[in-house]
């Protein structure tokens, strides 16, 4: 599924937990560093972004939050990363995993919905693997 059906699928089974992308700039990328797909590539074309997923809930009265960061995510000039790469190149299910198991709570009713969301995001990071496997 695509990043934008994980999220509408995240909000149906876990309503208590608010999962965003916020998307800045990376000031600490390199473009030396940014890899072998830069071969033939124009630094001048590119820009550096870090993408953060946070998820947020209310548990007990306080306010809770787990967080996952990528850096370097070079987007070219002039996108929108969050429209151009919702699914922060096949990161986003595994920075929402790590971002619910980051949300402390013990409230039964939370807790069942952090619990299905993990499930669901194994799940798709399973399917994905699979459908990987399988691709000549």
């Amino acid at each position: 599924m695509n990043a934008k059906e994980l999220i509408q699928k995240l909000n149906e089974i876990a309503p208590s937990i608010a999962i965003e992308t916020i998307w800045s700039q990376d000031t600490n990328a390199s473009w030396r560093d940014a890899g072998h797909w830069t071969k033939g590539q124009q630094a001048k074309n590119w820009f550096p972004w870090q993408s953060e997923v946070r998820a947020t809930a209310i548990s007990n009265g306080k306010l809770i939050k787990g967080h996952a960061y990528l850096g370097a995510t070079w987007e070219r000039r002039g996108k929108d990363p969050a429209k151009s790469n919702p699914d922060i190149s096949g990161y986003l299910p595994q920075m929402i995993r790590e971002t619910l198991c980051e949300l402390d709570t013990v409230e039964p009713s939370l807790l069942k919905q952090k619990d299905a969301a993990i499930a669901l995001v194994d799940k798709e990071m399973s399917d994905r693997y699979a459908a990987q496997k399988t691709t000549p």
